[in-house]
């Protein structure tokens, strides 16, 4: 009973102010961020705080917020695996192009099979979550009846 209200108190909570919601996620994902980078080698340390400070720089339109959500939650799953691929082995470029581009699809692969299932699945949530669109002139509703359940 409890998971079903958690789940509708956080989709309120997006629903009212998912630019905030997005910001939250991504400061959040930079603080767990900071604390693996200790896990990694001297080098490999101080090239993921290039990408990260980068990212942190990427705040000026809500297509820039998603895109550095999705770059965290990828630096992050290296991190845990301890692999560190490329493109993250070299500067990010000035203009960062989404991830799927920028990424080899084996690179992809390999960090995605070195990690728990259930990361993919916190993803998938994520970006389900995060999917709406962000028009300030249209007023959203929320879809949860008073039990606490999504209707």
């Amino acid at each position: 009973l409890l998971i079903p209200i958690f789940f509708c108190f956080l989709f309120k909570i997006i629903m009212t102010n998912p630019l905030r919601a997005l910001n939250d996620n991504f400061y959040y994902n930079n603080r767990m961020a900071h604390v693996a980078l200790p896990l990694l080698q001297p080098n490999e340390r101080k090239m993921m705080q290039v990408w990260i400070d980068k990212l942190l720089s990427m705040d000026k339109s809500t297509d820039q917020m998603l895109m550095r959500s999705d770059y965290m939650w990828f630096l992050l799953l290296m991190m845990q695996s301890k692999r560190i691929r490329e493109p993250f082995t070299k500067l990010p470029p000035t203009e960062l192009p989404p991830l799927k581009k920028i990424v080899p699809l084996q690179t992809y692969e390999e960090i995605l099979l070195a990690n728990e299932p259930n990361m993919l699945y916190s993803y998938e949530l994520n970006r389900a979550l995060f999917n709406i669109k962000f028009d300030k002139k249209k007023s959203t509703t929320s879809n949860c009846n008073n039990q606490g359940t999504i209707s």
